[in-house]
């Protein structure tokens, strides 16, 4: 049974210290309400209830005094204007003297959402600030600005799904250090995939680099991989990797797995592994042969680059080895006097030469022979051959002969000199070269000393027998 003690409850402190007190006779505030069951486990209900009113009955009231507290239970009447402007849902209002003032539970990060109504710092001072995730964009600006991927450990800017620890999709702006100048040198690198158009291509990669400077802003250098294929069939495009430099940018170095990996300078066809389009400066050697793993031979002071044709290394030569060029000079002549008897043949002495011609090589001899044959005394003829052989074996001969008729005041035994030429190409392997004389009618002598000529001025060579050897490189 609920028993109504409102006008005694009233009455009394109103003659004392001008308190009410609720279920306690020592208030102590204007009005203190105690719960009649402060502890246990008793089913009453302990609690003040406050006016309960729609939004209809606030909205019509006038001459409310500030701070008047009620607790709306309706908003299914009335309006949301005038008075009740900020009565939009149930709950508990104060009148703030213009307006019903919702009073509303505490709002944080945690359970609501919020709107920044000025610029607020966090001022962490030894505190660290950890956001723990483990979810893909468990944490992110403006959606994919940018993006935390806890669950995989990424980042990404411009992506709210990155696939990579750094997913970055868009430009890079890196502001360089400060120069003498006092200026910023800013660089912007852009990274594109599928649209992003590079010099004559398009549908590639690239990045990009300029320079945002005052100074002289634009293109610095580009690096673009992709692939310059125009069909459809999956593998069978021809993939790059290339170098520009320069404002405008000047594509300088191209490297393409055509013809099994190919790098072109200031060319986009190369067609070597190495196409150097203009000119090439070396200030060290140049190793020629060699494989993958070893290198190849610098050559020695003096050699030349010769080629070994298509599909073979060239190779470092002597000068003297190198096809067309003269091998070697070679020249003898007599030594010693010689009378051959008519129908006999001999050695000139000291006219024989062995030669050789190196492995894997051919080459050509040419022979100029110089030969006397003369008799004493006045008034004898003779004539015959001198002979040329090769290994024994006679490959060239030319006629002499002298004649001189006894008596008379003219020149007396005059003998017919005679010079021949020979070539012959021979293949690798050792030869030995010498002169003979063959005496067909009468004796002759060879290697004479002309001391008894009339006039003979010491020229000990003047009838010697010579022979010069040319030899040059197939």
């Amino acid at each position: 049974m609920k028993i109504n003690l409102l006008p005694v409850i009233f009455f009394f402190p109103l003659l004392g210290y001008a308190q009410v007190g609720i279920n306690t006779v020592m208030p102590s505030a204007t009005l203190d309400v105690i719960a009649k069951d402060p502890t246990g486990t008793t089913t009453n209900v302990d609690g003040m209830l406050i006016p309960r009113v729609d939004r209809q009955r606030a909205q019509s009231m006038t001459g409310v005094p500030t701070s008047t507290l009620v607790y709306v239970n309706s908003i299914a009447t009335g309006t949301q204007a005038g008075t009740a402007v900020n009565i939009d849902a149930v709950g508990y209002y104060y009148y703030n003297g213009s307006n019903w003032v919702k009073i509303s539970p505490p709002l944080n990060i945690y359970n609501t959402n919020g709107t920044l109504t000025g610029n607020r710092t966090v001022t962490q001072g030894a505190n660290t600030l950890a956001f723990a995730s483990g979810i893909v964009n468990g944490f992110s600006v403006a959606n994919s600005t940018l993006s935390v991927d806890g669950a995989n450990g990424r980042i990404g800017i411009g992506s709210n799904a990155p696939t990579k620890k750094l997913h970055v999709e868009g430009s890079q702006f890196l502001n360089a250090a400060v120069t003498v100048a006092a200026t910023n040198d800013a660089f912007d690198i852009n990274i594109g995939q599928d649209g992003f158009s590079y010099g004559n291509r398009i549908d590639n990669f690239g990045i990009n680099m300029r320079t945002a400077s005052t100074a002289d802003p634009g293109s610095v250098a580009r690096i673009n991989f992709g692939d310059v294929s125009t069909g459809t069939i999956s593998g069978l495009g021809n993939r790059y990797l290339s170098f520009s430099v320069g404002k405008p940018l000047n594509e300088l170095m191209y490297l393409t797995n055509i013809n099994s990996g190919a790098v072109g300078i200031r060319t986009i066809t190369p067609q070597k592994s190495l196409h150097v389009n203009g000119s090439l400066q070396v200030v060290n050697e140049i190793n020629v042969g060699g494989s993958a793993t070893a290198a190849g031979s610098a050559g020695t002071t003096g050699q030349v680059l010769t080629s070994s044709g298509a599909g073979a290394a060239p190779s470092w030569q002597s000068l003297n080895t190198v096809s067309g060029t003269i091998a070697s000079a070679n020249y003898v002549q007599g030594t010693t006097a010689l009378t051959v008897a008519s129908g006999t043949t001999a050695d000139v002495p000291g006219v024989t030469i062995t030669l050789t011609v190196p492995a894997g090589k051919t080459q050509t001899f040419l022979f100029t022979v110089l030969g006397y044959a003369t008799q004493f005394p006045n008034g004898i003829t003779s004539q015959g051959t001198f002979n040329l052989l090769q290994n024994n074996v006679k490959i060239s001969s030319a006629y002499a002969a002298k004649y001189g008729p006894a008596g008379g005041g003219g020149l007396q035994d005059i003998p017919i000199p005679v010079t021949f030429l020979k070539s012959v190409t021979l293949p690798a392997g050792t030869y030995t070269f010498k002169i003979q004389y063959s005496a067909w009618s009468g004796s002759a002598t060879v290697n004479v000393d002309p001391n008894t000529y009339a006039g003979y001025n010491g020229d000990t060579e003047a009838m010697l027998t010579k022979m010069q050897v040319l030899v040059y490189n197939n």
